[in-house]
């Protein structure tokens, strides 16, 4: 039971729409579309593949006419290009929800130590689930969650 405010207002029926496309997403159960939807007017193969090269998947897949050529990868490939289609919704809030669980370690690093401080330094409010404790320090506010409650919550001083 409860309510959602955004900026102190209610979310609605009327203005819930709106709210919802504040948001990107990647869940641990997503699902990966070959056409990338959702993208904004203008958006061009080659940023997507820019991204595609970045997230060392160039090898693997590539973007042409706005769809991924290959999506049959692992489970970690995949969560990356679902990241980069998140990325480039340019949406403000990004949830993603185990998206480093199936990476190997480098790419666990990069995302964690490189990708999420250049999106927050983009101005996104970023919300990261994850089971992975190496990875704590990296947040500004630490939600634990237990049975389904809040059981610390700890915001990180900034340096």
């Amino acid at each position: 039971e409860g309510r959602v405010l955004l900026d102190g207002t209610p979310v609605e029926a009327r203005t819930l729409e709106s709210y919802r496309s504040l948001f990107s997403t990647v869940f641990t159960d997503f699902h990966l579309f070959d056409p990338l939807y959702g993208l904004p007017e203008g958006a061009d193969d080659a940023v997507v593949n820019a991204w595609v090269e970045r997230l060392g998947l160039s090898g693997k897949t590539r973007c042409d006419g706005g769809r991924f050529t290959h999506t049959d990868l692992s489970t970690g490939q995949r969560k990356r290009l679902a990241f980069i289609a998140a990325v480039l919704e340019g949406r403000p809030i990004c949830l993603f929800d185990e998206l480093a669980a199936d990476q190997d370690p480098a790419f666990r690093k990069r995302f964690y130590e490189e990708l999420l401080p250049e999106l927050k330094a983009a101005g996104r409010t970023l919300l990261i689930v994850s089971h992975d404790d190496a990875w704590f320090h990296c947040a500004d506010r630490l939600l634990r969650l237990d049975a389904g409650h809040i059981v610390a919550d700890v915001q990180r001083v900034a340096a």
